[in-house]
């Protein structure tokens, strides 16, 4: 499994472009009356920027904030669909939801972006790759994504941002709560759980399974020798939020989580010229099974200072199966059979209060992973990381100052190869902001940071002797906060050293310098009754060393959707567009750009019941994410839900 993932898709895929302009979300925010709705309220809340709570308005760095209501309302199929259109995030796809799929922030490689799922750093497997991007969107409360160099803050591989998840948990009566879902490929859809409030205890407990019969996920027109039958999935999965107020002062909880899933995809070669024989009626699978434990202690020691306690173990296994048979040693696949890992992670985070206009942030994350693989590509590889941080914010007046300083020890190494295969990294980052309100909800913000990417446990066991890629990074920019309103425009700009890169996927080397600068603009707003959200991302993502465009990452990209209540039913309309994107480094495929639109409705048909409908890709636009790959067409969803107020 894990060369053929690294050969077809570095999955460095961008989507991109609406030229909207910069001006024009200003104008849309300042120019017209708005009308109250709740629906649009303003986050007042969010915790990724700084690792403590600030009011959004506040935040130096840029941030998005998609709330529940968000979620509910787009009826999205997973995680990187909800997403598509948010400023500063792409995505790449072998195929539709249920394949292999990458994340990519503020135009950086898919590696180099971090998710934190309730306040802890999620896993990732052996070549860097994140582990949670398929998790059921009925199970997050919200969603925040920082866009930019945040290594000052997570440490490792947060170059390009941060998407931070918060799960549902239990509040109010207890009572029960799903939904069923129908759509087309036969899709299918059902959830069911129970949360509340009782005795002290919060608690909400979620299961369901989703399936579609789905498409066939290469062009068969394109990749000759692979089977161009449809590529379905099937997921189940589970998750139990659980905590409890032991004092005035004092939490614990727990949290857990399961997901199983079962993905058909196909080979994706062009030519004849393979190292087994591909035929027409070849069927490949990949069965993922993932979960997570973690519990956490919350504790006031006084009422100006506040500590957590986090610790979870997270396992994946990967099971890559052709014709129902485990790949094996010596059938020339170069793909492992089984792959599993274990990840460890202990997190102790601290608030002080330190004078009113003060406050501090400290605190350790240890990590340990192992990963081992079965196959002609055996392996077995571990990874520790210490990071310890500071972080101050200060108010003086109208002027916020903020500075952050992180230190990470980091250790990779394949044990059977002993110290050859070894790699340490020692390594500083750091993160100086400044903003300034300027009144009448405007303030103008700018942020310097450096960052850095340590080799994967792949690429050290392939060359132990690889350095960490390092960023250098900047970002100003404007925010406009008011009412319903929220508007927020930045230029920034990224550069790399010491990239890491390989030609043969057998050896790496630090040979790489790269660069991003762009404009970035998103807005949230009401005009006439009218809810309506833009963004637009014009950037130049380009290797230093010959400038050449990045490979699938769009100059420009940007999404408008609109929604208004019209005789009790909430009518909505998204649409996507991205300009051309480079398919590889290695090659000069240009993806063409290309537009989608699709169309969304909800209406409470019953105190408790809700009714929702959306047509995704209405007009049925061809367009590709990745060379070859097919990409949904239209398709019809209906969704019941039951939900108790």
């Amino acid at each position: 499994m894990v060369s053929i993932f690294m050969k077809n898709g570095i999955f460095a895929v961008r989507a991109a472009v609406l030229p909207a302009a910069l001006a024009c979300s200003f104008i849309f925010t300042t120019g017209y009356a708005l009308a109250d709705d709740s629906a649009l309220a303003l986050p007042q809340v969010m915790v990724t920027a700084t690792r403590v709570e600030q009011p959004l308005a506040d935040v130096l760095s840029s941030v998005s904030v998609i709330t529940r209501a968000d979620i509910e309302r787009s009826q999205a199929q997973s995680l990187a669909d909800l997403l598509q259109g948010e400023a500063g995030f792409e995505f790449a796809r072998n195929g539709g939801p249920g394949a292999v799929t990458s994340f990519f922030l503020r135009g950086q490689n898919s590696i180099n972006s971090v998710i934190v799922v309730d306040g802890v750093r999620s896993s990732v497997d052996q070549i860097g790759s994140l582990l949670v991007i398929d998790i059921p969107l009925h199970q997050i409360e919200r969603i925040e994504i920082l866009r930019g160099n945040a290594s000052a803050l997570y440490g490792d591989a947060a170059v390009g941002g941060v998407i931070s998840i918060t799960t549902v948990t239990g509040k109010g009566k207890p009572r029960a709560y799903g939904s069923v879902g129908l759509g087309s490929a036969n899709t299918r859809q059902v959830q069911a759980g129970y949360a509340g409030e009782f005795e002290g205890v919060r608690l909400n407990l979620n299961l369901g399974q989703s399936s579609s019969d789905g498409f066939s996920a290469i062009d068969s027109t394109d990749k000759r020798k692979a089977n161009p039958d449809k590529d379905g999935y099937s997921s189940d999965f589970f998750a139990l939020n659980l905590d409890r107020k032991l004092d005035v002062d004092t939490a614990l909880g727990l949290r857990y989580k399961f997901s199983s899933s079962n993905d058909d995809y196909d080979i994706s070669a062009r030519s004849d010229a393979l190292n087994v024989e591909r035929v027409l009626t070849d069927k490949s699978k990949l069965k993922r099974d993932t979960q997570n434990l973690g519990v956490f202690v919350k504790h006031a020691w006084t009422p100006n200072w506040s500590s957590t306690l986090d610790f979870a173990v997270s396992q994946m296994r990967y099971e890559d199966s052709l014709n129902g048979v485990l790949y094996t040693s010596g059938d020339g696949s170069w793909k492992n059979g089984v792959s599993t890992g274990t990840q460890r992670e202990l997190r102790w985070s601290n608030t002080v209060q330190a004078l009113p206009a003060t406050l501090l942030h400290f605190g350790v994350d240890y990590a340990q992973s192992s990963y081992t693989g079965e196959g002609d590509n055996a392996y077995e590889m571990r990874k520790s990381g210490l990071g310890s941080y500071l972080g101050v914010t200060q108010s003086v007046q109208a002027l916020t100052l903020q500075a952050n300083v992180r230190n990470d020890k980091l250790t990779t190494e394949e044990p059977s190869a002993g110290d050859a295969a070894k790699n340490e990294q020692n390594i500083n980052s750091s993160l100086l902001g400044v903003g300034y309100k300027l009144g009448g909800g405007w303030k103008v913000n700018g942020t310097m940071s450096t960052g850095f990417r340590a080799p994967t446990a792949y690429e050290v066991a392939a060359t132990p002797g690889l350095k960490s890629e390092t960023y250098q990074s900047r970002e100003v920019g404007v925010v406009y906060a008011q009412g319903v309103s929220y508007a927020r425009a930045a230029y920034f700009e990224s550069h790399t050293d010491d990239a890491i890169d390989t030609e043969d996927y057998v050896t790496y080397a630090n040979v790489g310098r790269t660069e991003n600068k762009g404009l970035e603009a998103a807005l949230r707003t009401q005009i006439w009754g009218n809810a309506l959200a833009l963004t637009m991302v014009s950037q130049d993502p380009k290797n230093r060393e010959t400038g050449k465009r990045l490979a699938r990452r769009a100059r420009t990209y940007g999404t408008l959707s609109a929604s208004r209540v019209i005789a009790g039913v909430e009518w909505g309309a998204k649409v996507y567009a991205a300009d051309e994107r480079k398919d590889s480094d290695y090659s000069d495929t240009v993806l063409p750009g290309y537009a989608i639109a699709s169309f969304y409705a909800s209406k409470e048909i019953e105190p408790g019941w809700m009714l929702r409908g959306r047509i995704e890709n209405a007009f049925d636009r061809k367009y590709e994410l990745a060379s070859g790959y097919n990409t949904p067409g239209a398709g019809v969803f209906v969704t019941l839900q039951y939900q108790p107020k």
